[in-house]
């Protein structure tokens, strides 16, 4: 099929891939893509066939699944999304996903061999290029559960890997320096002796073992661009794991940091600022190329809302003016079946949801979600006086028995009073973590927190001024029992939902009803404003429809009068 080149042109402009290129070079790129449509329900490749094209939508909507594991992971596109990078490698690939038209659907599909030629006549767009490669390669080997099933990602990437070379650069010189020094020893000096040969091996595994730990430890850092947010997530090995994230709605600004030798190896900071603050997306490879992906990103969601804003206005129109309103494809509704299933728990996932059921640790009462602090913590505050309730008893029940040589007025006084107050004391301890309870409604967060037999204090805030959402396990415990703390930023106060388990989780269903809020209370201010120009539009349309008035009739003036 033929498509006008000015619409392919103005597709191009909007795409990161190809900004910042001459009218002519655009030309030359616009005449290498082919149209192609789609019925809905066909499939353009399936997962393992050879990648022979990359993909650009000009108009419905593409649904890709991929296999991760024994779970099928989907993901949808939308008009100015591209597909089907696996076609950009130098080296032959399979395709990672199959791809088909979720609605009727137009794409520009550009041949390997054609984008080849491409990149020898413009060598600039490789680097650009390169990087979504690279980023989808990754992204097909992970799986985020966090992500929407509307949600896509657009970028994923390590830092720099200079910054690998620097991390391993230290272990690799001290362990080479120390394997080297006891191999002398062991070899020259002292022939095979005990003592240099078991230094030898402890330096040679203690030094790769640091090395391994340093290479793990740079891999476990992302930073991820979707089509709702960015996410920078973080994790040091055994010991500490934090996910930041804010949504492409609250981005003020961004611009990129970077330094002498960042430029001279091609790395930098991407600075994300919102209302309260900023995200450091620091040493990433291609700094400008991310950055034009990120705005490119903010634009369309911009875009997004402008285009569901004019046909939300002349839907209203239509009804108020008795005029048929076209019905929406059906797909441009989300389904739940199209969510991609969690994964199957593990045993200790299983434990741990197990657990979290028995002590409460989230409950939902309609369509409020209560957060209670982890039993972990209930442990700690309850462990004094569960041992003290112990020995009391113990004692008490030793001195009764006549096995301590101590008066049986102490062993009652211990049973009858001690142990009804450490008792107490445990009870206490019980409220008291009880009491603390982090609530999530549509409209609100609130942070209840309540000394037994005390004054409650509460705060709160409209989930729709959240501006950031953060969560970080610590140490190795809350590793190992999956609890940690979330922080909301709330304009400048910082809320933070104490020792909750699976932080993750939580920061997803923040995320979710932020999400929901925002969009319930646009949708309340457009309808607003639909209202009243819906008002202005009738006020037009019947004073343009009423006839306007006769003209008055003309007046015979009365005869003059004759004098005499």
């Amino acid at each position: 099929m033929e498509i006008p080149q000015e619409q392919v042109l103005a597709l191009l402009q909007q795409c990161h891939l190809f900004r910042n290129l001459s009218e002519e070079q655009r030309l030359s790129v616009a005449a290498r893509w082919q149209a192609l449509f789609y019925e809905e329900g066909l499939t353009l490749y399936e997962a393992g066939q050879d990648a022979t094209a990359f993909f650009l939508i000009f108009s419905g909507r593409v649904r890709l699944s991929h296999r991760h594991g024994d779970r099928e992971e989907i993901t949808y596109l939308e008009e100015g999304d591209y597909f089907g990078e696996e076609a950009l490698s130098p080296t032959p690939l399979a395709r990672r996903a199959t791809a088909s038209a979720a609605a009727p659907l137009i794409v520009l599909r550009l041949e390997a061999t054609d984008y080849q030629a491409l990149v020898r006549e413009i060598p600039h767009l490789a680097p650009t290029f390169r990087l979504i490669l690279n980023s989808y390669l990754l992204a097909s080997r992970m799986s985020f559960h966090w992500r929407g099933p509307r949600e896509a990602v657009r970028y994923l990437a390590r830092r720099h890997p200079f910054f690998l070379f620097l991390r391993a650069a230290l272990p690799a010189l001290v362990t080479t320096a120390l394997v080297s020094l006891f191999a002398f020893l062991t070899i020259v000096v002292w022939h095979g002796a005990f003592l240099p040969t078991l230094l030898l091996v402890l330096s040679l595994v203690g030094g790769l073992g640091w090395l391994a730990w340093s290479v793990i430890d740079w891999s476990n850092d992302y930073v991820v661009i979707t089509n709702r947010r960015v996410v920078l997530l973080e994790r040091i090995l055994l010991l500490y794991e934090s996910r930041q994230e804010v949504p492409l709605e609250a981005i003020l600004a961004d611009e990129v940091q970077t330094d002498q030798i960042g430029r001279f190896i091609n790395y930098g900071n991407l600075i994300v600022r919102t209302y309260t603050g900023q995200i450091i997306l620091d040493r990433l490879a291609e700094p400008q190329r991310v950055l034009a992906l990120l705005d490119e990103q903010r634009e369309r969601a911009r875009r997004g809302r402008r285009r569901a804003q004019r046909e939300a206005i002349e839907a209203t129109i239509r009804s108020r003016l008795g005029l048929p309103t076209p019905t929406p494809p059906a797909e441009s509704v989300p389904t739940p079946a199209e969510e991609s299933p969690p994964p199957p728990p593990t045993s200790g996932q299983r434990l741990g949801k197990t657990l979290a059921r028995l002590f409460m640790l989230r409950q939902e009462e309609g369509d409020t979600i209560i957060y209670r602090t982890h039993w972990a913590i209930l442990l700690a505050k309850t462990a004094l006086p569960t041992l003290c309730l112990l020995l009391d008893l113990a004692l008490a029940l030793l001195i009764l028995s006549q096995r301590l040589p101590l008066p049986q007025r102490l062993g009652w006084v211990l049973l009858l009073i001690g142990l009804p107050a450490l008792w107490l004391w445990w009870l206490y301890q019980y409220v008291d973590w009880r009491n603390d309870r982090y609530i999530i409604t549509p409209e609100m967060i609130i942070d209840v927190y309540k000394k037994p037999l005390g004054v409650e204090e509460k705060r709160s805030a409209p989930l729709r001024n959240i501006q950031t959402i953060e969560y970080a396990r610590k140490t190795l415990i809350h590793l190992l029992l999956n609890f940690g703390t979330v922080y909301i930023r709330v304009g400048d106060t910082q809320f933070t939902f104490d020792n909750v388990y699976n932080p993750s989780e939580v920061q997803r269903e923040l995320f979710q009803h932020l999400v929901a809020a925002r969009q319930r209370e646009e949708q309340r201010a457009e309808q607003a404003q639909r209202e009243q120009l819906v008002e202005w539009i009738e006020l037009y349309h019947r004073v343009t429809n009423t006839p306007p008035p006769p003209p008055p009739a003309a007046q015979t003036p009365p005869p003059a009068s004759e004098s005499g």
